[in-house]
């Protein structure tokens, strides 16, 4: 039998030559199955693995490289010596490096003992660092390459090992998280546009610029994008939890969680896929097991801002508007966004907290003047005041006119006019905008003002139409019901006042104080 080193000498010869796709048929027969063989010593094992991962990397499967070399550390951690993960660690750093993971590349290299950082260790953390523009990590890291051996100078040209197209990738897209961290998803966008046009392969360059359009409110645009992204990179796990918020946004259970059940699948040691599963179960009506989910996802990564998004999903929906509003603000505090101001507002507005609520979003808007999404916050919370209804109706008028699709706003608008007893122009408004915006809660809506209105079959038919949408839509179920019953001939009053319901009241009660 041919020996271990023998076996990956071949291989790595194959690789040098330019041959790698016969080096990945030879991996793939000889050493994979080799990788779950305990007759092998845990060194020979993981010599198999760097050659399976060599081989996967020269036919640019940078992705499948790494699941691989994690998969199997994870599997034979405990048999390797300190000196053996060291070395795993490297060739992980170096795969995230590729994948232009500069933040996850810096934490890989971190694993190593100061003491045993070679002089390549410290210039490719200095790039790291330079691109994520801590500046003065970056000026450290380089000050340890200048002590080093006299052959730094050497050593700092061999970390070129990734050509300089690739570092201008990386240090653009920090440049262009730099913008996304001012909220300013249009500059961002059109330089991600541009730099896309140079690094046409980059799943993680595609994926921010649906995060980009997410943030703006555009999911389709953000949706084709993320299906993009995910078509390039089956394991791509960059901006995964905008691509949940939105398939959430969307009414999409299934989307979740095939995304989920996708990110697990590719490695279940990392929280994206649970933060997916949490709002699938959130979704589903399992509020509690969300939650315990979002606790797992919090636990394995605990500045994760998706997970403590995917927390207070789940206590909104189980009614526990002061946690879901703590959980929230903990997201936002990690990671501020256009759509961590949103779900913080609205937690804040369903708990109560009116002034609480105030405040953020009039920080939003600051922060982003011409977003419909921060127009219609303010709106929102304005709306609460009869004394302010004027001007919140004046701002969520210009939230439309920059956003007709902006449901949020449309909500807000339409609570505004059923509460002044405009239903004429409550009807109108969301007939004007059922087009753009066909979703299960906007025919819903729709559906509770035809009822305020006494248009009974207008009602029904748009219940139908929401349940058509999301069978498990409870509001509209009750609704539908309700309307049923109303229109029956021989519907009795008592039957009302079993329920403990005002047959037109309650569409009121179960929608509108809900959507602000």
């Amino acid at each position: 039998m041919t020996t271990t080193q023998a076996l990956v000498d071949e291989i790595t010869e194959l690789v040098a030559c330019d041959l790698g796709e016969s080096a990945l048929q030879l991996a793939e027969l000889e050493c994979r199955p080799r990788l779950a063989d305990p007759s092998y010593t845990a060194s020979e094992r993981l010599l198999l693995a760097r050659a399976l991962a060599a081989s996967l990397r020269a036919q640019h499967q940078h992705r499948a490289a790494l699941r691989a070399t994690v998969d199997f550390i994870s599997s034979i951690r405990s048999q390797l010596s300190a000196t053996d993960m060291e070395v795993a660690a490297r060739d992980m750093a170096d795969m995230r490096w590729s994948l232009g993971e500069v933040d996850l590349c810096l934490a890989q290299l971190r694993q190593i003992p100061r003491a045993h950082r070679t002089t390549r260790d410290w210039a490719r953390m200095a790039r790291c660092a330079s691109a994520l523009d801590q500046k003065e990590e970056a000026a450290g890291f380089y000050s340890e390459v200048l002590k080093a051996q006299p052959n730094a100078a050497e050593a700092l040209a061999a970390t070129k090992d990734v050509s300089e197209k690739t570092h201008d990738g990386v240090a653009a897209v920090a440049r262009c998280l730099a913008l996304m961290r001012q909220f300013d998803y249009v500059g961002a966008g059109s330089e991600l546009r541009r730099l896309g046009h140079r690094h046409r392969a980059s799943a993680r360059i595609v994926a921010l610029q649906a995060t980009c359009r997410f943030n703006l409110g555009e999911d389709r645009q953000a949706r084709v994008l993320f299906e993009k992204a995910v078509a390039m990179d089956d394991a791509l796990f960059d901006e995964m939890g905008a691509y949940t918020a939105l398939l959430a946004r969307m009414g999409d259970r299934l989307g979740v969680y095939s995304l989920g059940r996708r990110l697990l699948r590719a490695d279940a040691a990392r929280a994206e896929g649970w933060v997916a599963m949490a709002r699938y179960l959130e979704m589903t009506g399992r509020a509690q097991d969300s939650l315990a989910v979002a606790w797992k996802a919090q636990a394995l990564a605990p500045r994760l801002a998706d997970a403590f998004l995917a927390e207070g999903s789940a206590q909104m929906a189980a009614a526990s508007y002061a946690d879901g509003a703590t959980a929230f603000l903990r997201a936002h505090a990690l990671a501020p966004s256009a759509y961590s101001y949103a779900v913080v507002v609205d937690a804040l507005v369903r708990g109560e907290r009116l002034k609480d609520a105030f405040v953020y979003a009039r920080e939003a808007a600051e922060l982003m003047p011409r977003h419909p999404a921060a127009l219609a916050m303010v709106g929102s919370v304005l709306a609460h005041s009869a004394e302010s209804a004027d001007k919140a109706e004046r701002l969520l008028v210009a939230a439309l006119d920059l956003d007709q699709r902006n449901e949020a706003a449309v909500a807000a608008l339409a609570a505004l006019f059923v509460a002044a007893g405009r239903l004429p122009d409550a009807v109108a408004l969301l007939e004007r905008h059922l087009a753009e915006i066909p979703t299960d809660d906007m025919y819903t809506r729709y559906a509770d003002v035809l009822t305020l209105a006494n248009d009974l079959p207008g009602a029904a038919v748009s219940y139908a139409e929401a349940l058509s949408i999301n069978p498990e839509n409870a509001r509209a179920r009750a609704g539908h019901d309700r309307v049923d019953r109303l229109m029956l001939p021989n519907a009795s009053h008592e039957s009302d006042d079993e329920e403990g319901e005002h047959p037109v009241e309650s569409p009121m009660n179960s929608d509108f104080s809900d959507a602000l």
